[in-house]
């Protein structure tokens, strides 16, 4: 390219100027810009024509071309002191190149013009092509392929004129720094007192209008490439826009047919039979320096091994195996570099029917699947292109520590140096490789970025149906990817043919929702169905209402369980994949749940062996009441005094329980009473019985009856027993607490005292009780 032209002459420019100035300096100024005169100018206003400066710069040229060979003589350089002379014939060969540089400058400049007017004119003469629409989209792509060039070009030119710009600031320093050498050489002249002293002045004077005139030309030389290369944009820029027209042109009248896909496969398949001829190549070659590799091993060992063996053979084989490792290094990738180009040429096949598709196929959910295949393609090679980035820096440093090597083989025999120069060239290859593959990989790269560029301007141009189609197409594959979104995978194997086969499962987002969805559905049908089930239990089955409850929830706590079965196995969610739960947690998870089961297992039984039942007035564990819930977990029991107490269900297995209404709710109580001694027994009785007959809620059948218990030490002791039937609403203790209050007014009424502790004093003493009167002091 031409950039890398001007680029070439302003490094050996400047490799030229370190030799040739050695005390100068190097800074650049942070500013970019600056004044210069008009010869020196980057970017000068008017430009003489290379007509008009060719002539002067060739009588420069002869001048400087002469007082070179003059120089090149000790005795035909009498300004110059012979010390200065070398420095002088430096700087005349330095003066000699810039201008032959800037001779060379004019004339690219002249064939510049010629183009960018030629591509200026084509630019506005062209009003459309030769041949009637449609246009193929093959010829589409070649003017996309000569646009995405044209557009190098000028980002090339662009940043060529901004390094120029730079050097001009840096040149135009250091020529204000020449001329202040040069007035200071003149001054030295004017101060030299002896004739020595004189002509070392003079010579130094001599020497700084040289190095100025190097500069001074150097500034020159920076705008004629300047100008250049700006000529060289124009041009570039009016191909730009001439292609842009071209391919707007092309797009709206554009056509992918049939045969011109088939044209495109034929073409990749025919690219494949180089590939596979050079494959074969390089897999001759790997083996012939595999067989020198090894026996480069086996004779360095041996050398080794014979203590007699000069150091120069051993270094020729060290050598020689660097070589053989080097070439071995360079065909295996160009071996992968071979496959990688094959294998995308052949996919590229399928990208190119997924293009044609993209192109002619009016179905949006069509055109987004084309267009999401070509997006994962364009997102795979790029794993790729960062891998020869690396394996490209990776051979540019062993190219440049080979070069380092062979630059201190002094002293070396020509063996090593053949050796050493062979492992340099396999570097080398192998670097030219890596740009090559990598060359290939970006184009392809980019030419499926400008595919799907393309989409989006068709896109664009839809109208609104079409785009709402699009848009519609879009959420439905976003929608789809989300939901085929893989969280983990599992584990499973399956029978086939008698032999376990071990496959890996896939749960996806999908699956997952999917899974919720149905076992929601699957709860509600349940909830549904029991509640039906608990109706026909209570209307047809005769069962009351809790006990009835408490087999509805039972039932749906079964259903649940099959119903997650149901699910796992319809969604295809293997047991497995619950299997994360493993190791330290399933143990933290079986100690936690160890309680959870046994109660679960415990309720279960409590409702199948039915010894305690909804409605039962148990006591159990200090509390008595009535069993109002049986749950999972737990039961519940309501207390006589109102206070509910959830037991957990093992409870009632692992303690003793009193079911006070297991086979009967009758329940026999009793009440004590205590007389004073001499109360009429018999009349005693008969009121307890009447104050018993009397009360509503106690059961005449079984009769109640009385007991005389026994003579207490301050009472005749007299037990009433009668019978209750027991229910939730009523409370023994209030039965018990009325007859109480019955007897008490019976008792008073008949005259019959209620006895209550009473104790005799005696007193033994062997002699009388000493009485005394202590009088009052007050």
């Amino acid at each position: 390219m031409a950039t890398l032209s001007v680029r070439g002459r302003m490094g050996a420019l400047l490799a030229l100027l370190a030799l040739a100035t050695p005390g100068a300096s190097g800074q650049v100024p942070a500013v970019p810009g600056g004044n210069a005169q008009a010869e020196a100018s980057p970017a000068p206003a008017a430009m003489p024509a290379p007509a008009e400066l060719r002539p002067e710069i060739r009588r420069k040229l002869e001048d400087a071309t002469a007082l070179r060979d003059r120089l090149a003589s000790e005795e035909s350089a009498p300004e110059f002191t012979p010390e200065d002379q070398a420095l002088a014939r430096r700087q005349a060969d330095l003066l000699v190149y810039v201008y032959q540089a800037e001779l060379e400058t004019l004339s690219e400049q002249e064939a510049a013009s010629r183009t960018r007017d030629e591509a200026k004119a084509k630019e506005a003469a062209w009003s459309g092509f030769d041949q009637p629409p449609p246009y193929s989209v093959l010829m589409l792509d070649d003017l996309q392929d000569a646009l995405d060039a044209a557009r190098t070009k000028i980002a090339a030119f662009e940043s060529a004129q901004v390094q120029l710009q730079r050097d001009a600031v840096r040149f135009e320093a250091d020529a204000r720094q020449e001329k202040a050498a040069v007035r200071l050489a003149a001054e030295a002249v004017e101060k030299a007192k002896t004739p020595e002293d004189g002509a070392k002045a003079k010579s130094n004077q001599a020497l700084a209008q040289l190095r100025q005139r190097v500069m001074d030309n150097r500034l020159a030389w920076s705008g004629l490439e300047f100008i250049l290369a700006k000529t060289r944009l124009e041009a570039s820029r009016s191909e730009a826009a001439l292609l842009q027209r071209q391919i707007a042109k092309a797009r709206d009248h554009g056509s992918f047919t049939p045969r011109d896909l088939e044209d495109v496969l034929e073409r990749l398949r025919q690219s494949q039979q180089p590939l596979e001829r050079e494959q074969q190549s390089i897999l001759s070659d790997h083996e012939h320096w595999s067989r020198e590799r090894d026996a480069a091993a086996r004779a360095l060992q041996q050398a080794k091994s014979d203590a007699a063996t000069p150091a120069p053979e051993i270094d020729a084989l060290i050598a020689r195996l660097r070589a053989a490792d080097a070439w071995l290094q360079t065909f295996r990738f160009r071996s992968y570099a071979v496959n990688t180009r094959g294998a995308i040429s052949r996919y590229l096949s399928d990208l190119w029917k997924q293009r044609y598709v993209l192109v002619t196929n009016s179905d949006p959910e069509a055109r987004r699947q084309a267009l999401d295949l070509v997006g994962q393609s364009i997102e795979r090679l790029q794993p790729v292109l960062a891998y020869l980035d690396g394996e490209s820096d990776l051979a540019y440093a062993e190219e440049r520590g080979q070069a380092a090597r062979l630059d201190k083989l002094q002293g070396s025999t020509d063996q090593v140096r053949d050796y050493e120069q062979s492992a340099a060239e396999a570097y080398r290859a192998r670097q030219e490789a890596v740009q090559k593959v990598r060359l290939f990989v970006d184009r392809t790269e980019r030419t499926l970025r400008r595919w799907r560029d393309e989409h989006k301007v068709q896109l664009s141009l839809l109208g609104f149906k079409q785009r709402l189609g699009e848009f519609i197409a879009a959420a439905v594959g976003i929608g789809k990817s989300v939901w085929q979104f893989e969280l983990f995978a599992v584990d499973d194997s399956i029978e086939i043919e008698g032999k376990a086969v071990a496959i890996s499962r896939s749960v996806t987002f999908g699956k997952s929702v999917g899974a919720v969805l149905l076992f929601l559905l699957g709860y509600w049908l349940s909830g549904v169905f029991t509640q039906r089930f608990q109706h026909v239990l209570i209307t047809r089955g005769g069962m009351d209402a809790p006990q009835a409850n408490l087999f509805r929830r039972w039932l749906r706590a079964a259903f649940i369980v099959v119903l997650l079965l149901v699910v796992l196995d319809f969604m295809s969610i293997p047991l497995t994949a619950f299997a994360f739960l493993g190791g330290a947690l399933a143990i933290g998870v079986g100690f936690g749940t160890q309680t959870l089961l046994k109660n679960f297992i415990s309720g279960a039984l409590i409702l199948f062996e039915r010894k305690i039942k909804v409605g039962d007035i148990v006591e159990v564990d200090g509390i008595v009441g009535t069993v109002t819930d049986v749950d999972v977990r737990s039961s519940t029991v309501r207390g006589f005094d109102g206070v509910e107490t959830m037991l957990p269900n093992a409870t009632f297995l692992e303690n003793k329980v009193t079911n006070w209404t297991y086979t009967t709710p009758k329940l026999r109580r009793s009440v004590k009473v205590g007389v004073a001694y001499g109360s009429p027994s018999h009349r005693v009785s008969d009121i307890l019985l009447e104050c018993a007959g009397r009360h509503g809620l106690i059961l005449g059948d079984p009769a109640p009856f009385v007991w005389f218990e026994d003579f207490g030490e301050n009472s005749l002791v007299f037990g009433l027993y009668y019978w209750l039937e027991m229910h939730p609403s009523m409370s023994a203790y209030q039965i018990a607490s009325d007859l109480r209050f019955m007897i008490e007014k019976r008792f008073a009424e008949d005259g019959i005292a209620l006895a209550f502790p009473q104790r005799d004093v005696h007193v033994d003493t062997p002699r009388p009780l000493q009485i005394e009167i202590i009088p009052n002091r007050n």
